[in-house]
């Protein structure tokens, strides 16, 4: 049975949105992991390689991978990565294991280039010890940024065995260039219907405001469509046939890496990992933070953004904003002044050894200090429903992390990271805790 040390107990409490059952259970609390004294320095991400080792792998902001292992962090870092994290939005900002990983060694990380600020993905291999990676990778996409913030960067295979990589519309307040909303290349013009118009000089920019679907483990020896490359220039990544803009006869401006659109900072994304559902938080402008959902096995989708900020219009303030067509508007929205928020930070949907909080979504905000919980994350109803969890830590949440038994985590960007757990014993004799 764990012990209640350092422990602050969540009872619920009714949050926005419809009434809905108590959340359970009764006695989930959060505990400092993997001990009451750890802290990391600005921890961004908690990912697990998959290969039945049980070890946890933390991202630092600033470059550096530690590894947890049997409750202890391993004093030399599994990777170091070079990085600009001068800015509050840049730095490593996503870890990806292949789902091979066991057998291939092969992982990935998302980071701003530290010359250029680029948004820069890699591939990575482990070395012949199985707690430190080789120190050089190999380029996959670096993709031209516009500003320091609005990076997105989660990486994360989705259970297709594609790698998916969010990027935020480029960080000029409200997109007027209209990145988000154009799927092909543009310049930084100031003038959003100028999608696919490239006279002119300056950088030409693309995939700002997505989020990207990539086959890793092909490559293309060239495409009309793809814009992660020099026209006509092979690509170490080949494009998943559903795609909604693969096909370069149908869609020869569109960028063919292209899965979703119409985001402002998709920051932090996970997959329910026995759904397949993909779940959004994308960071709202100055009113309003939303999370997006995207049913598993459905079409590439517009999320909206700049035309709408969470239900709301933007620029304004009308309710129930239709949005471009065919778009598709948010599951949960947050007002900065209603509800105290300013970087909704999205989480995980619950499938570890808690039994009764199975199923449940789990996400946060950076400046409210609050859990949320919602318990039926596939419903079809829009808004969804949540529950706030109050007493907990005063954590200034930055990221949300799952392990390899499901877990999942809340970073501290002060420090430390939790755990959420219960006291509560199953039929195997071991508790949420302790699993």
């Amino acid at each position: 049975m764990s012990h209640r040390r350092n422990v602050w107990v969540l009872a619920a409490a009714l949050g926005a949105g419809v009434a809905q059952a108590a959340i359970s259970p009764a006695d989930l609390h959060l505990e400092r992991w993997p001990n009451a004294t750890t802290v990391f320095n600005k921890p961004i991400g908690v990912r697990h390689a998959n290969d039945g080792s049980g070890r946890a792998f933390v991202l630092e902001k600033c470059g550096k991978i530690k590894i947890v292992s049997n409750g202890s962090v391993l004093t030399t870092p599994f990777a170091t990565i070079s990085v600009n994290c001068s800015g509050n939005e840049q730095g490593l900002l996503g870890l990806a294991f292949d789902p091979g990983y066991a057998s291939n060694g092969e992982f990935y990380v998302s980071y701003t280039a530290p010359s250029t600020g680029q948004h820069t993905l890699e591939r990575y291999t482990v070395s012949a010890n199985p707690d430190v990676a080789n120190p050089s990778g190999t380029l996959i996409m670096s993709v031209p940024d516009i500003a320091s913030n609005h990076n997105g960067g989660d990486v994360q295979f989705g259970a297709d065995g594609y790698l998916y990589w969010s990027i935020g519309d480029g960080g000029v307040q409200g997109d007027p260039n209209g990145f988000a909303q154009c799927t092909g290349r543009k310049k930084a013009d100031g003038n959003p219907a100028s999608c696919y118009d490239l006279s002119g000089s300056g950088v030409t920019y693309y995939l700002l405001g997505k989020i990207l679907r990539l086959d890793v483990h092909a490559t293309t020896a060239s495409a009309q469509n793809l814009c992660g490359v020099a026209s006509g220039a092979s690509a170490p990544y080949a494009i998943p046939p559903s795609n909604p803009f693969a096909n370069a006869g149908a869609h020869p401006n569109d960028c063919a890496e292209v899965f979703n659109w119409g985001y402002r900072n998709p920051f932090r994304f996970s997959f329910d990992r026995q759904t397949g559902d993909m779940l959004i938080g994308d960071v709202g402008q100055d009113r309003y933070e939303e999370i997006d959902f995207q049913p598993a096995g459905s079409a590439g989708q517009n999320f909206q953004w700049n035309a709408c900020e969470g239900f709301h219009t933007y620029p304004g303030n009308a309710a129930n904003c239709a949005g471009p067509a065919g778009s598709v508007p948010p599951k949960i929205e947050l007002s900065h002044s209603g509800d105290g928020v300013c970087a909704v930070i999205g989480g995980y949907v619950y499938r570890g050894p808690i039994g009764p909080l199975r199923g449940q979504y789990l996400f946060s905000d950076n400046c409210s200090r609050k859990i949320y919980v919602v318990a039926n994350p596939a419903a079809a109803v829009s808004p969804w429903s949540f529950e706030i969890l109050p007493g907990a830590p005063g954590i200034s949440a930055y990221s949300f992390g799952e392990d390899g038994a499901g877990n999942v985590f809340v970073t501290d960007g002060a420090g430390p990271i939790f755990r959420f757990a219960s006291d509560i014993i199953f039929a195997n004799g071991f508790d949420g805790a302790a699993h």
